[in-house]
């Protein structure tokens, strides 16, 4: 994605706000959209998400004493509130959906969402990593693998559309989303779980964030401007949900 102009607002003003080993943290002037500079290529993607290098970080991550830290107190806060990424959307999901209805993952990795919706829904998942995929497809559902943008899904259509952490994994967000508004019924919800790159830790804890993470997020909104892009797009009601001390965001939006 060129992105001499910023792909949400077209102002073509960029700020560095910092430098992280080899990249820059570029943010818009006009809309506070960020990216990294310069984007990793295309070719190497698929490669990032090899089974060697997704073994290697886990390890990393492990010998790192301040990641195993937050990894803790990210366990203790769901297992005090219940609050799992899986149940948090199998709860959405059951709200707005009826059973049975069509229902894509994207970036579905081993399943964690996949493994507690599939029951009540007719789950397709899409996953770029070959290893991740593998996994999922043991819980007996169609697994697409590759980039999501270049799946051709021919005319099917779906009634909900999950995207959980992966739109700050993105090359084009924008000509993502609006392939999920095309994917969708009239009607259909996409729910979305992303990094907040307007929040309080993010201003607070600056380029020590956890949500800086070069060349694996590539992109990062927070819940204003990605609620214009939306509504730009075409969907109809945007419902944003951000705790003041939280990493991420959620949004559900409707076609």
């Amino acid at each position: 994605m060129k992105m001499e102009s910023c792909p949400l607002c077209g102002n073509g003003v960029w700020n560095v706000l910092y430098k992280i080993s080899e990249w820059d943290i570029k943010q818009c002037e006009g809309c506070d959209f960020a990216r990294i500079h310069p984007f990793p290529s295309v070719a190497r993607r698929q490669e990032f998400y090899s089974e060697d290098n997704i073994q290697d970080r886990k390890i990393r991550k492990k010998r790192n004493a301040a990641g195993r830290a937050a990894a803790l107190i990210r366990h203790i806060l769901r297992k005090l509130s219940g609050r799992k990424k899986g149940t948090i959307f199998l709860t959405k999901l059951t709200a707005y959906l009826y059973k049975g209805d069509r229902l894509l993952d994207i970036g579905c990795g081993s399943g964690a969402i996949l493994r507690e919706v599939n029951r009540d829904f007719q789950c397709v998942g899409v996953e770029i990593s070959d290893y991740f995929a593998s996994e999922a497809s043991k819980l007996d559902v169609d697994i697409y693998i590759g980039d999501f943008c270049a799946i051709d899904f021919k005319d099917a259509r779906f009634n909900g559309i999950t995207m959980v952490s992966l739109l700050e994994h993105l090359y084009d967000p924008v000509e993502a989303l609006e392939k999920c508004y095309r994917l969708l019924e009239d009607d259909g919800v996409l729910l979305l779980k992303t990094v907040n790159h307007q929040g309080l830790n993010r201003r607070i804890l600056k380029e020590q964030w956890s949500g800086y993470r070069p060349p694996d997020h590539l992109v990062y909104f927070g819940p204003e401007n990605l609620r214009a892009l939306l509504l730009r797009i075409g969907f109809r009601s945007v419902k944003m949900t951000a705790m003041p001390f939280n990493d991420s965001f959620y949004c559900d939006a409707w076609k």
